[in-house]
Protein backbone atom coordinates (compact mmCIF):
# COMPACT_ATOMS: atom_id res chain seq x y z
CA UNK A 1 0.00 0.00 0.00
CA UNK A 2 2.76 1.91 0.90
CA UNK A 3 4.35 1.59 -2.33
CA UNK A 4 1.64 2.80 -4.28
CA UNK A 5 0.91 5.48 -2.31
CA UNK A 6 4.16 6.70 -3.62
CA UNK A 7 3.52 5.69 -7.52
CA UNK A 8 0.34 7.30 -7.17
CA UNK A 9 2.19 10.84 -5.37
CA UNK A 10 4.63 10.51 -8.40
CA UNK A 11 2.33 11.20 -10.72
CA UNK A 12 0.47 13.51 -9.65
CA UNK A 13 3.61 15.51 -9.64
CA UNK A 14 2.83 15.32 -13.19
CA UNK A 15 -1.17 16.55 -13.05
CA UNK A 16 -0.74 18.43 -16.16
CA UNK A 17 0.65 15.73 -17.90
CA UNK A 18 -1.19 13.25 -16.68
CA UNK A 19 -4.81 15.72 -17.51
CA UNK A 20 -3.42 15.21 -21.37
CA UNK A 21 -3.05 11.14 -21.00
CA UNK A 22 -6.52 10.72 -18.87
CA UNK A 23 -9.14 13.30 -19.89
CA UNK A 24 -8.19 13.92 -23.42
CA UNK A 25 -9.24 10.57 -24.08
CA UNK A 26 -12.11 10.41 -22.15
CA UNK A 27 -13.74 13.18 -23.79
CA UNK A 28 -13.03 12.78 -27.05
CA UNK A 29 -14.07 9.25 -27.11
CA UNK A 30 -17.58 9.66 -25.35
CA UNK A 31 -18.07 12.59 -27.72
CA UNK A 32 -17.45 10.69 -30.77
CA UNK A 33 -21.22 10.75 -31.62
CA UNK A 34 -21.39 14.64 -31.64
CA UNK A 35 -17.82 14.95 -33.74
CA UNK A 36 -19.62 12.73 -36.56
CA UNK A 37 -22.67 15.00 -36.44
CA UNK A 38 -20.76 17.74 -37.28
CA UNK A 39 -18.55 15.65 -39.83
CA UNK A 40 -22.70 14.91 -41.94
CA UNK A 41 -23.28 18.74 -41.34
CA UNK A 42 -20.59 19.99 -43.63
CA UNK A 43 -22.21 18.10 -46.74
CA UNK A 44 -25.73 17.74 -45.64
CA UNK A 45 -27.33 20.60 -45.51
CA UNK A 46 -30.83 19.15 -45.55
CA UNK A 47 -31.01 17.49 -42.33
CA UNK A 48 -32.18 19.48 -39.19
CA UNK A 49 -29.87 18.93 -36.03
CA UNK A 50 -31.77 15.98 -34.67
CA UNK A 51 -31.54 14.45 -38.10
CA UNK A 52 -28.35 14.68 -38.57
CA UNK A 53 -28.21 13.10 -34.76
CA UNK A 54 -30.58 10.59 -36.16
CA UNK A 55 -28.14 9.64 -38.86
CA UNK A 56 -25.39 9.18 -36.56
CA UNK A 57 -27.24 6.78 -34.40
CA UNK A 58 -29.57 4.93 -37.13
CA UNK A 59 -27.58 1.58 -36.76
CA UNK A 60 -28.11 1.26 -32.55
CA UNK A 61 -26.23 3.22 -29.84
CA UNK A 62 -23.17 1.61 -29.86
CA UNK A 63 -22.11 2.12 -34.13
CA UNK A 64 -23.16 6.24 -33.51
CA UNK A 65 -19.03 5.92 -32.11
CA UNK A 66 -18.00 4.17 -35.23
CA UNK A 67 -14.16 6.04 -36.53
CA UNK A 68 -13.64 6.93 -32.86
CA UNK A 69 -10.47 5.04 -31.76
CA UNK A 70 -8.05 6.57 -33.51
CA UNK A 71 -8.97 10.52 -32.27
CA UNK A 72 -9.64 8.76 -29.11
CA UNK A 73 -6.02 7.28 -28.98
CA UNK A 74 -4.49 10.06 -30.58
CA UNK A 75 -6.26 12.86 -27.39
CA UNK A 76 -3.40 11.54 -25.24
CA UNK A 77 -0.86 13.61 -27.29
CA UNK A 78 -3.38 16.24 -28.42
CA UNK A 79 -4.32 16.95 -24.91
CA UNK A 80 -0.90 17.16 -24.06
CA UNK A 81 -0.21 20.09 -26.48
CA UNK A 82 -3.53 21.66 -24.98
CA UNK A 83 -2.42 21.18 -21.67
CA UNK A 84 1.09 21.16 -20.79
CA UNK A 85 2.37 22.40 -23.83
CA UNK A 86 0.26 25.55 -23.58
CA UNK A 87 1.79 26.05 -20.29
CA UNK A 88 5.04 25.52 -20.72
CA UNK A 89 5.07 27.61 -23.14
CA UNK A 90 2.78 30.70 -21.81
CA UNK A 91 5.77 29.75 -18.54
CA UNK A 92 8.02 30.67 -21.48
CA UNK A 93 7.07 33.45 -22.97
CA UNK A 94 4.18 35.01 -20.66
CA UNK A 95 2.14 35.54 -23.32
CA UNK A 96 -1.66 33.32 -24.11
CA UNK A 97 -1.52 34.35 -27.86
CA UNK A 98 2.01 32.42 -28.48
CA UNK A 99 0.97 29.84 -26.24
CA UNK A 100 -2.13 28.81 -27.87
CA UNK A 101 -0.42 29.10 -31.57
CA UNK A 102 2.04 26.43 -30.19
CA UNK A 103 -0.56 24.27 -28.89
CA UNK A 104 -2.51 24.08 -32.06
CA UNK A 105 -0.01 24.09 -34.63
CA UNK A 106 1.31 20.95 -32.28
CA UNK A 107 -2.53 19.86 -31.81
CA UNK A 108 -3.13 19.43 -35.25
CA UNK A 109 0.30 17.92 -36.62
CA UNK A 110 -0.91 14.68 -34.04
CA UNK A 111 -4.40 14.73 -34.43
CA UNK A 112 -5.39 15.84 -38.20
CA UNK A 113 -4.68 12.18 -39.57
CA UNK A 114 -7.11 10.63 -37.20
CA UNK A 115 -9.67 12.83 -37.25
CA UNK A 116 -9.85 12.99 -41.21
CA UNK A 117 -9.97 9.54 -40.86
CA UNK A 118 -12.77 9.50 -38.84
CA UNK A 119 -14.41 12.03 -40.72
CA UNK A 120 -14.46 10.12 -43.40
CA UNK A 121 -15.54 6.43 -42.00
CA UNK A 122 -18.77 8.41 -40.81
CA UNK A 123 -19.42 9.95 -44.31
CA UNK A 124 -19.16 6.31 -45.60
CA UNK A 125 -21.19 5.25 -43.13
CA UNK A 126 -24.61 6.48 -44.57
CA UNK A 127 -24.00 6.54 -47.79
CA UNK A 128 -24.46 3.79 -50.53
CA UNK A 129 -21.32 1.83 -51.81
CA UNK A 130 -21.04 3.45 -55.01
CA UNK A 131 -20.57 6.98 -53.54
CA UNK A 132 -17.90 6.00 -50.56
CA UNK A 133 -14.54 7.69 -51.07
CA UNK A 134 -11.25 6.26 -50.30
CA UNK A 135 -9.97 6.50 -46.35
CA UNK A 136 -6.95 8.75 -46.69
CA UNK A 137 -3.87 6.72 -45.20
CA UNK A 138 -2.90 7.70 -41.46
CA UNK A 139 0.36 8.22 -42.74
CA UNK A 140 -0.28 10.93 -44.23
CA UNK A 141 -0.27 13.81 -41.73
CA UNK A 142 -1.10 16.52 -44.20
CA UNK A 143 -3.51 17.78 -47.00
CA UNK A 144 -6.32 20.15 -47.82
CA UNK A 145 -8.20 21.72 -45.03
CA UNK A 146 -4.98 21.33 -42.51
CA UNK A 147 -4.52 25.56 -42.07
CA UNK A 148 -8.26 25.19 -41.45
CA UNK A 149 -7.79 22.61 -38.68
CA UNK A 150 -4.70 24.62 -36.80
CA UNK A 151 -7.30 27.58 -37.02
CA UNK A 152 -9.99 25.90 -35.87
CA UNK A 153 -7.99 24.09 -32.98
CA UNK A 154 -6.52 27.56 -31.83
CA UNK A 155 -9.70 29.27 -31.63
CA UNK A 156 -11.73 26.52 -29.87
CA UNK A 157 -8.99 26.15 -27.18
CA UNK A 158 -9.52 29.83 -26.61
CA UNK A 159 -12.58 29.52 -24.36
CA UNK A 160 -10.77 28.06 -21.58
CA UNK A 161 -7.84 29.26 -22.12
CA UNK A 162 -8.71 33.02 -22.80
CA UNK A 163 -12.25 33.88 -22.82
CA UNK A 164 -13.28 32.16 -19.12
CA UNK A 165 -11.50 35.02 -17.10
CA UNK A 166 -13.91 37.26 -18.95
CA UNK A 167 -16.94 34.69 -18.12
CA UNK A 168 -16.50 34.28 -15.03
CA UNK A 169 -17.29 38.00 -14.09
CA UNK A 170 -20.53 37.35 -15.63
CA UNK A 171 -20.95 34.37 -13.70
CA UNK A 172 -19.85 36.13 -10.56
CA UNK A 173 -22.82 38.19 -11.03
CA UNK A 174 -25.29 34.69 -10.10
CA UNK A 175 -26.24 34.85 -6.66
CA UNK A 176 -24.02 32.71 -4.27
CA UNK A 177 -21.82 31.65 -7.04
CA UNK A 178 -18.38 32.58 -4.89
CA UNK A 179 -19.02 30.33 -2.50
CA UNK A 180 -19.15 27.71 -5.21
CA UNK A 181 -15.80 27.76 -6.71
CA UNK A 182 -16.07 24.15 -8.85
CA UNK A 183 -19.92 25.62 -10.24
CA UNK A 184 -18.58 28.84 -11.15
CA UNK A 185 -15.40 27.68 -12.94
CA UNK A 186 -17.62 25.16 -15.00
CA UNK A 187 -20.47 27.61 -16.04
CA UNK A 188 -17.66 30.10 -16.58
CA UNK A 189 -16.03 27.61 -18.91
CA UNK A 190 -19.32 26.52 -20.67
CA UNK A 191 -20.07 29.93 -21.35
CA UNK A 192 -16.74 30.58 -22.71
CA UNK A 193 -16.54 27.58 -24.97
CA UNK A 194 -19.24 28.06 -26.67
CA UNK A 195 -17.93 31.39 -27.68
CA UNK A 196 -15.05 29.61 -29.43
CA UNK A 197 -17.64 27.33 -30.41
CA UNK A 198 -19.63 29.61 -32.76
CA UNK A 199 -16.20 31.18 -33.79
CA UNK A 200 -14.38 27.89 -34.82
CA UNK A 201 -17.60 26.56 -36.65
CA UNK A 202 -16.37 27.98 -40.20
CA UNK A 203 -13.13 26.49 -39.70
CA UNK A 204 -14.49 23.25 -38.35
CA UNK A 205 -17.15 23.12 -41.37
CA UNK A 206 -14.44 23.90 -44.29
CA UNK A 207 -12.34 21.04 -42.57
CA UNK A 208 -14.90 18.65 -42.24
CA UNK A 209 -16.01 19.27 -45.99
CA UNK A 210 -12.29 19.43 -46.99
CA UNK A 211 -11.87 16.01 -45.54
CA UNK A 212 -14.94 14.52 -47.59
CA UNK A 213 -13.99 15.91 -50.64
CA UNK A 214 -11.13 13.84 -52.45
CA UNK A 215 -11.31 16.55 -55.41
CA UNK A 216 -9.65 18.88 -53.59
CA UNK A 217 -6.47 16.79 -53.75
CA UNK A 218 -5.72 17.60 -57.48
CA UNK A 219 -6.22 21.44 -56.92
CA UNK A 220 -3.12 24.06 -56.36
CA UNK A 221 -3.84 26.28 -53.00
CA UNK A 222 -5.17 29.32 -54.88
CA UNK A 223 -7.93 26.68 -56.17
CA UNK A 224 -8.41 25.53 -52.85
CA UNK A 225 -8.74 28.43 -51.20
CA UNK A 226 -11.54 29.58 -53.94
CA UNK A 227 -12.85 26.15 -53.60
CA UNK A 228 -13.37 26.97 -49.13
CA UNK A 229 -14.60 30.16 -49.96
CA UNK A 230 -17.63 28.63 -52.58
CA UNK A 231 -18.65 26.19 -50.47
CA UNK A 232 -18.67 28.55 -47.49
CA UNK A 233 -20.66 31.52 -48.99
CA UNK A 234 -22.46 29.01 -50.67
CA UNK A 235 -23.88 27.02 -47.67
CA UNK A 236 -24.82 30.21 -45.76
CA UNK A 237 -25.27 33.10 -47.67
CA UNK A 238 -28.45 31.98 -49.89
CA UNK A 239 -32.03 32.20 -49.14
CA UNK A 240 -33.28 30.63 -46.31
CA UNK A 241 -29.91 29.77 -45.01
CA UNK A 242 -30.20 30.83 -41.77
CA UNK A 243 -31.85 28.76 -40.20
CA UNK A 244 -28.54 26.28 -41.40
CA UNK A 245 -26.29 28.64 -39.96
CA UNK A 246 -28.30 28.00 -36.67
CA UNK A 247 -28.40 24.53 -37.07
CA UNK A 248 -24.33 24.24 -37.81
CA UNK A 249 -23.36 26.48 -34.27
CA UNK A 250 -25.64 24.03 -32.42
CA UNK A 251 -23.94 21.02 -33.57
CA UNK A 252 -20.77 22.95 -32.83
CA UNK A 253 -21.40 23.96 -29.44
CA UNK A 254 -23.02 20.46 -28.38
CA UNK A 255 -19.00 19.00 -28.88
CA UNK A 256 -16.41 21.76 -28.65
CA UNK A 257 -18.43 23.46 -25.80
CA UNK A 258 -18.49 19.74 -23.61
CA UNK A 259 -15.16 19.09 -25.05
CA UNK A 260 -13.10 21.41 -23.36
CA UNK A 261 -15.27 22.01 -20.08
CA UNK A 262 -14.60 18.26 -19.08
CA UNK A 263 -11.43 18.63 -19.76
CA UNK A 264 -10.66 21.30 -17.74
CA UNK A 265 -13.13 19.61 -15.21
CA UNK A 266 -9.78 16.71 -15.02
CA UNK A 267 -7.46 19.17 -15.10
CA UNK A 268 -8.32 21.32 -12.21
CA UNK A 269 -9.22 18.01 -10.43
CA UNK A 270 -5.54 16.18 -10.72
CA UNK A 271 -4.11 19.88 -9.76
CA UNK A 272 -6.23 19.70 -6.66
CA UNK A 273 -5.23 16.32 -6.07
CA UNK A 274 -1.32 17.20 -6.76
CA UNK A 275 -1.24 20.02 -4.21
CA UNK A 276 -2.60 17.70 -1.59
CA UNK A 277 0.36 15.22 -2.27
Amino acid sequence: HQDLRVRCASWLKNADLLAGVVGGPMVVGLLTPQRNAMTLAAKDVHSTFFGLYRQVLQDGFLKAFRGGSRPTLAAMPQFSMIGPLYLQVYKMTDSRAAAVLAASVGESALTFAPQRRNAQIQYNAVRPLQQHIAVTPMSQISGPGFGFHVWRNGIAMMGIRLFSQYTERVVMRIPSMDRKPETRAILSDFSASMVSALLSMPFNQVFSWACCSPELAAMTHRQRVQAYLTFLIGNYCGPGRLSLLGRDLMVRISYTSFLFTGYHIVERRLRHLAEGV
